[in-house]
């Protein structure tokens, strides 16, 4: 494999990296884990990075370095100035979620001028117009990265010429947390509050586990999502309220309208016994929390969308029918009263553990940026 440099040194500088992608100040789960990847590539190995910061309506706040330039990605001019940027650099890390438009990143794609790593938050089923604007996309640069299994297949399926694809996992800034001691009833949802996340899906499971020692109490944490309107997920958080009352559960569901740092959200998941990610989505092949629920070695509930399937089939967790709400209450059940089914999903989930670790994802990535350079940009070395 051709390889940046990956000794330690204050002398060594590798191939500059343009971003194109969210990053904080945006509070998004991509924009934070693009700010943990781009602290790697230059802490770690060397590699100087310029982000060119996507931001989309309704996010604000100044950006310090390494972000470099700020555009909303839905104005006509955003691809070609972002491309002019970041041709100035030796290689592209074009990172995307759904919410990007797929038109400028076509546009910019074909304005760029220097080696390009396409790296694709969450790839559609295949037979949908985006997801064969994506594969499209991919033909026309030198690497691919996606977060799954799935999504390789999805994207390949689409391709018309054969496409470099990498699979490397989102990755998570978390270590296994040791779980808290027995009865276990504490499940915990986080991220942007929106229509979407389907927590009411736990919420109508509460009530099938009231003859549980401990009955199980559900927190959901999460500040209004920008990308909606504050009026529709005022109507979801008040829908949310309306149903626990009516089940007669609202003594054990507590929304939490915080955006934690993060040691609060740390404190947060030591503090619980499970995880719930129960989307209405069932075509997403990837889930960040997801991941970051498993690295923490916390058994997770979640909604059989393809990306669940995939993490958790080797058993760190247990994925359910969307409509199945006894199916839901059933796998809640087994994890809080059957501490052998929980320390089995524990041991399980500890061994994905290792493979998530930003640290990890960082490596990978690296390695595929400098396969995307030319001979004479790159050293050649073995990764350790």
């Amino acid at each position: 494999m051709k390889m940046i440099d990956l000794t330690d040194g204050e002398e060594r500088r590798g191939p500059r990296v343009g971003m194109v992608t969210r990053f904080p100040p945006s509070t998004s789960a991509s924009a934070t884990g693009s700010s943990e990847l781009a602290e790697r590539l230059v802490r770690r190995y060397g590699i100087p990075v310029e982000v060119i910061r996507l931001v989309l309506p309704g996010e604000g706040g100044a950006a310090t370095l390494p972000v470099v330039m700020d555009l909303n990605p839905r104005w006509h001019m955003s691809a070609q100035l972002a491309a002019q940027r970041a041709n100035s650099c030796d290689i592209a890390l074009v990172q995307i979620e759904r919410h990007i438009p797929v038109a400028m990143v076509d546009e910019l794609v074909s304005e760029l001028t220097i080696p390009i790593v396409f790296c694709i938050d969450d790839v559609p089923s295949a037979g949908s117009e985006e997801s064969a604007s994506l594969a499209a996309i991919a033909g026309r640069v030198d690497h691919v990265v996606v977060h799954s299994d799935v999504a390789r297949r999805r994207l390949e399926s689409e391709a018309q010429r054969p496409i470099a694809v990498e699979v490397i996992p989102h990755g998570s800034p978390w270590k296994v947390m040791e779980p808290p001691i027995a009865p276990r009833a504490r499940i915990l949802t986080w991220g942007f509050l929106a229509p979407g996340i389907g927590a009411e899906r736990v919420i109508r499971a509460l009530p099938r586990l009231t003859d549980l020692e401990s009955p199980p109490r559900y927190r959901l944490i999460g500040v209004p999502d920008p990308r909606w309107s504050r009026q529709k997920v005022d109507i979801y958080r008040d829908d949310l309220l309306a149903q626990a009352a009516a089940l007669g559960v609202a003594n054990r569901f507590e929304l939490v309208p915080i955006y934690h740092t993060r040691n609060g959200l740390a404190a947060e998941i030591a503090a619980s016994d499970l995880v719930a990610v129960v989307y209405d989505s069932k075509d997403r092949s990837a889930s960040r929390i997801l991941t970051e629920a498993v690295s923490t070695g916390r058994p997770v509930v979640a909604t059989a969308f393809p990306g669940a399937i995939e993490m958790l089939a080797t058993g760190a967790g247990k994925t359910v029918a969307h409509d199945d709400e006894e199916g839901m209450a059933r796998a809640f059940r087994q994890y809080l009263s059957n501490e052998d089914e929980y320390s089995n999903a524990t041991s399980r989930a500890v061994a994905i553990s290792a493979q998530v670790n930003w640290d990890e994802v960082a490596r990978r990535l690296a390695g595929v940026l400098a396969d995307s350079l030319p001979e004479r940009d790159a050293v050649v070395e073995t990764l350790p």
